[in-house]
């Protein structure tokens, strides 16, 4: 039996785990390496789009019941934006209620997929993964640290920097992710089975970490120094492909902030594009053109929401809104039919991969976010 094996059990380690699972297991020895010590999980909790959903659930064998959701999952039926929007103070866009998203705390996806029985595990540190892996596939998930930055471009984006926090007991009535505008950029709430996660993003060339922090403290009520710091870059690599045998997926493939959530369905269509170049039905080439095209369409998406700026005329959205922004036709075309129809009939009509913009989006996800701004 052929062998993929996969660095790193984090959240981008773990989606492509069990997606090369569910469709190759039969044909694939799937072996998962991992040092919590130099890679360790994220704390804060995680938001999905719909489609990891099917694979995290059908893999694992879970469901909403809390002894069979080792994962921590919670509802997430949409994401509510509040001071976003110049006509109205809050608007929700929905996710269809019969498929439904979720939350999880990525330790505890992360300690489910190595305790499954599923995969071989392996704990130890990879630096060269060619010369130390014995594997036909190799997937590199290591993340963005220590990358080789002469394959990485910069992604357009406003911002660099987050503030994060986890506050433990849960909220029972928040069912949804809140996306908050504030004057620096924006902030996310995410309830997770037993705790809520906060996240503060801005630019820390345009406002202060001291300001972000004071800001972020007094708008929660959370305890004073009690916030992690972080500074990121949004990139993506120039090639997916590196040496004979690797092939990278998640942040150590890309990384753009999670406005929308777009991170585990990204880690989701590189799999599927990378099994169909394993499988024979594309190219290197063919593959890596269909991700890099989901990489800036999702770029784009999420630069167009900055482009209504926010109720906060200040130094961070006026530079947001001042970033280049050039759509493609496609996007274009999704606007329009997106204005054309009720949402029931955007909603009721059989839908097919190219009524999807960036995998991840429909006509009217577009209507839900154009009508309330």
């Amino acid at each position: 039996m052929k062998k993929i094996a996969i660095i790193g059990a984090g959240n981008a380690g773990c989606i492509s785990a069990l997606h090369f699972y569910y469709y190759s297991h039969d044909k694939y020895e799937i072996e998962i390496y991992h040092s919590p010590g130099e890679h360790p999980i994220e704390r804060v909790g995680q938001g999905t789009v719909v489609p990891p959903v099917g694979i995290i659930a059908s893999v694992l064998d879970l469901n909403w019941y809390a002894p069979e959701n080792p994962i921590g999952a919670t509802f997430k039926s949409g994401i509510l934006y509040e001071g976003w929007g110049k006509s109205k103070d809050e608007f929700f866009h929905p996710f269809p209620m019969t498929n439904m998203s979720m939350h999880y705390v990525p330790q505890k996806l992360s300690n489910a997929v190595l305790e499954s029985g599923l995969f071989k595990v392996r704990q130890q540190t990879i630096n060269d993964p060619e010369k130390e892996i014995d594997a036909d596939m190799i997937i590199d998930c290591r993340g963005r640290h220590n990358r080789d930055k002469d394959n990485y471009e910069p992604l357009i984006n406003p911002l660099n920097s987050a503030l994060l926090y986890r506050k433990e007991g849960r909220d029972p009535d928040l069912h949804y992710t809140r996306t908050v505008a504030t004057p620096n950029g924006w902030t996310f709430v995410i309830p997770n089975f037993d705790s809520v996660s906060y996240g503060y993003l801005y630019n820390d060339t345009i406002t202060s970490t001291q300001a972000a922090r004071h800001d972020f403290i007094e708008r929660f009520n959370l305890p004073d120094d009690s916030t992690t710091n972080i500074s990121f870059e949004n990139y993506v690599a120039k090639n997916l492909f590196v040496g004979e045998r690797t092939i990278l997926n998640g942040n150590r493939y890309s990384f753009l902030e999670p406005l929308e959530a777009t991170s585990t369905g990204l880690y989701q269509s590189v799999c599927r594009y990378v099994w169909d170049y394993i499988e024979g039905n594309m190219t290197k080439t063919e593959s890596e053109y269909h991700i890099k095209r989901v990489v800036k369409q999702i770029e784009t998406f999420i630069l167009w929401h900055y482009q209504f700026g926010s109720k906060y005329d200040t130094p961070f959205w006026k530079y947001a809104k001042s970033l280049p922004f050039e759509p493609d036709s496609y996007f274009n075309e999704f606007i329009e039919k997106s204005k054309l129809e009720s949402y029931f009939e955007l909603e009721s009509k059989p839908r097919c991969d190219e009524d999807y913009y960036g995998e991840q989006w429909t006509y009217s996800t577009f209507r839900y976010w154009y009508d309330g701004v």
